[in-house]
């Protein structure tokens, strides 16, 4: 598949993951403007179909949680909304919603790992458990789990790569304890917030880097439908796939297109797919924060 077009043509790309560009700010070395597309990717692919204002949900999330339920922790964001414009050169023409979609960052020196934490078996954990495939997470499982049977909070790390390949667990901690309980403690803290508004966030990746001073923060993303499972709580049966309302619209309807593989050629969804997905982020951001996204872009942005 060809590469994606940046974002900004205007400023210089750092890096083009598979949904968010990452732009030089012109003398400001120790920033970074990060830019949320409505770029889809599921199974490391990133697919054809965008959803309509995904990247926009995608920012607006993550500001609600760092300024709304935990501003004591430290993140990445330095600016949002259009304060973003007081970082940026003044004689180049933006895109009209680029404060809507984009954040100033600082410049951090990434853990090599995503932290994700379950409270459910869901997944790929799930995937692998009914199939009776050795656990790399060095966790004890004990037989008799079904689909959504309560965890607890376990700890299922991946390497930051292409492939995401699990890590030992007790490995990680032994590595870097600060960075899995900073990871732990925001999800933790969500987790509780979005139960009080209706949902459960069933897993969650996140991502830490420390910055110039060595202060370890939260950064790319964090408690969104992209990196997490939602479900609303009183739709959660044990035994029973549920009624997703995040980016596992699109994986399994990814999977589903593949012919029940789990790899395979960028997707063209088909624009129901497109639709049920685009809501159930609407519906989630707005049960969560208690904004229809327009509203809280009026306030906050």
């Amino acid at each position: 598949m060809e590469k994606r077009k940046p974002y900004l043509t205007n400023l210089s790309l750092i890096h083009q993951g598979k949904v968010r560009d990452t732009f030089a700010i012109p003398g400001r070395p120790d920033l970074r403007l990060m830019v949320a597309t409505d770029a889809v990717s599921t199974h490391n692919v990133a697919h054809k179909s965008p959803i309509p204002q995904k990247g926009q949900i995608l920012t607006a999330m993550p500001v609600f949680w760092a300024t709304r339920v935990f501003p004591d922790m430290p993140t990445h964001i330095v600016a949002f909304g259009k304060e973003i414009y007081d970082f940026l050169p003044n004689d180049l023409k933006y895109p009209e919603d680029l404060h809507l979609r984009a954040l100033v960052v600082l410049k951090l020196y990434m853990a090599p790992f995503e932290l994700i934490f379950r409270m459910r078996m869901a997944g790929s954990l799930w995937s692998n458990y009914q199939k009776g495939l050795p656990n790399p997470y060095g966790i004890d499982l004990r037989k008799g789990f079904e689909l959504m049977s309560p965890l607890g909070t376990i700890f299922t790390p991946t390497e930051k790569t292409a492939t995401d390949d699990p890590v030992n667990s007790n490995v990680v901690r032994a590595l870097c304890p600060s960075v899995v309980l900073l990871a732990r403690k925001a999800y933790l803290r969500g987790y509780e917030f979005a139960l009080t508004r209706g949902i459960e966030i069933i897993d969650s990746k996140a991502e830490i880097g420390a910055d110039d001073s060595g202060q370890l923060r939260l950064a790319d993303e964090w408690l969104t439908g992209d990196c997490c499972r939602f479900v609303e709580a009183d739709k959660i049966v044990v035994g029973e796939d549920p009624p997703w309302a995040d980016k596992e619209i699109v994986r399994q309807a990814a999977v589903r297109l593949w012919g029940g593989k789990k790899s395979g050629p960028p997707l063209e969804f088909p624009e129901d797919v497109i639709q049920e997905c685009g809501n159930a982020y609407h519906r989630v951001f707005e049960q969560i924060t208690g904004y229809p996204l327009t509203k809280f872009q009026e306030e906050f942005f």
